[in-house]
């Protein structure tokens, strides 16, 4: 059963009657901005100038009350709005007196279609809480479904729709709400504005044609020497079997909201997931899986799973330089059509071995290493694109994993299984990304200055956090850089391939 609901009546003291309030300069003060919703204050004030204002006549000593067309015209209230308060008057002068909290809410909180069903469900929900188990909506819509056709069984089940009016209905009814489990914060390094500007005058120097097509290009292609089908961003992120991080439903009031993993470990066990996005929103080179292990004693296992996602090995279940080479050679360069080539990548180990620079020169890719400590800022995939694929990915696993939980003959999880359900999941999520939300991928790429004209007229789309008006500026020129920590720090760094531009003084 749902905890009671007790109806609250408001604090402080008895509210005045209309007839006993006062007209001041509050109250006459001319409305500047017309709303579409008022207050109860905003009532209250209309109401008293109708009852306590005068007007004179135009004859004689008398005066008289301002009419509600004249009250419409002051307050910027709609006359029919007006008269509608006017008729309400005793219940608008009441509110608070004795009056519940929320009342309209509560006047339908008792209003439910299926009252079993919610029954059920709320059970089910504290049941999953106290042992910890993240719940997110997939969670309420699957177990819905299923009680559903548990109780109703002489009903269709078409009859039944989870929309948001029912949905909100039911957390609202149960004094349920979307509560955080973990919460972080960031600080913008401003230190690193200097990186920033030669990272983007680095690249808008590469961008240059050469001088002897230079105005061919320029008229015919202004984003220069780079077709926006030849400007990508590579990046590589930790994905967990089941996300435990983030919000769940939960009591309100609850002052302790936690979450325990179904299974011992899944959350810690980790792979990697490697995306390449593209400025021109195609999806050319699938995401790539990196599990743990060594990947020998597949089975049936590989046959199932997606086809459009790559899968690879190793022990520590991250991308080394043989699988970034491997990716580079078999995937990323047959996309590319010997086309010059931007590639914006972070300062990892393997992003930049000796090996994987003189195989990017080769195919005429530019590598734009992005400056340590910058990611957050000017990598395409972590400032816009990394969170609601993620989001999504959260979303379809937990769809999936309850959907298979409800199963009669489920028991319990393997690794292959749950191997099988990631590389689903990333796949369906990477394609469908692609597909309904194209746009984020063409915004975060002008955001940060990779596809931009080279000519600097659409500089002031430069949207980078916590820099406000930067501009790239003279691209000929180099800025001093102050802390030298945030550079390159590897053995590479004196690598004549790496064209990070740094402080030549």
């Amino acid at each position: 059963m749902p905890p009671v609901r007790r109806p609250k009546t408001r604090r402080g003291p008895k509210p005045k009657t209309i007839g006993q309030r006062k007209l001041s300069e509050r109250i006459l003060k001319p409305v500047i901005y017309p709303e579409r919703t008022y207050t109860q204050w905003q009532r209250i004030r209309v109401l008293v100038f109708l009852e306590h204002y005068r007007i004179p006549c135009a004859q004689g000593n008398k005066s008289r009350n301002p009419s509600q067309q004249e009250a419409a015209e002051i307050y910027g209230v709609p006359q029919r709005t007006i008269s509608d308060w006017v008729r309400k008057k005793k219940q608008i002068e009441g509110v608070g007196e004795n009056a519940l909290v929320r009342t309209e809410a509560l006047e339908g909180i008792s209003h439910c279609w299926w009252p079993e069903l919610e029954a059920k469900l709320y059970e089910d929900f504290i049941k999953w809480r106290e042992q910890g188990r993240i719940v997110r909506r997939g969670w309420f819509q699957v177990q819905a479904g299923f009680w559903f056709r548990e109780l109703y069984l002489t009903v269709s089940s078409s009859i039944f729709h989870f929309s948001n009016g029912w949905f909100w209905g039911f957390l609202g009814r149960y004094r349920i709400s979307l509560r955080s489990v973990t919460k972080k914060a960031q600080k913008v390094p401003e230190e690193y504005q200097s990186l920033v500007i030669n990272w983007l005058r680095f690249n808008r120097r590469n961008a240059q044609p050469t001088s002897d097509i230079f105005f061919d290009i320029v008229l015919r292609h202004p984003v220069g020497r780079f077709d926006l089908s030849n400007i990508c961003n590579l990046d590589e992120t930790p994905i967990p079997y089941e996300y435990l991080e983030g919000k769940t439903y939960d009591m309100m009031g609850a002052t302790t909201v936690w979450a325990k993993s179904s299974q011992s470990g899944w959350d810690k066990r980790q792979s990697s997931l490697v995306l390449c996005v593209f400025a021109d929103r195609v999806a050319r080179v699938p995401p790539m899986i990196i599990f743990r292990g060594k990947g020998k004693r597949l089975g049936k296992e590989k046959q199932e799973y997606h086809s459009g996602v790559l899968v690879g090995f190793n022990d520590k279940a991250y991308m080394n330089d043989k699988l970034f080479l491997s990716n580079i050679h078999n995937h990323l360069v047959p996309v590319l059509g010997g086309r010059p080539t931007l590639f914006a990548i972070d300062l990892m180990g393997s992003h930049k071995t000796p090996a994987v620079l003189a195989k990017l020169r080769s195919h005429n890719i530019t590598p734009s290493l992005i400056p340590g400590g910058c990611t957050s800022l000017v990598q395409p995939l972590d400032v816009a694109i990394n969170k609601p694929f993620k989001d999504l990915m959260r979303e379809h696993t937990d769809e999936a994993i309850f959907s298979a939980e409800t199963i009669e003959t489920f028991h319990k999880w393997t690794v292959s299984q749950r191997c099988i359900l990631t590389t689903q999941c990333v796949g369906d999520v990477f394609y469908k990304f692609h597909a309904e939300k194209a746009e984020i991928i063409r915004r975060v790429f002008r955001k940060v200055g990779l596809s931009l004209p080279i000519d600097g007229r659409a500089d002031k789309e430069l949207d980078i956090k916590g820099f406000l008006g930067l501009q790239i500026g003279d691209w000929r020129n180099d800025v001093g850089v102050a802390p030298a920590e945030a550079e390159i720090l590897d053995t590479n760094d004196e690598n004549e391939d790496i064209e990070f531009v740094v402080d030549s003084s």
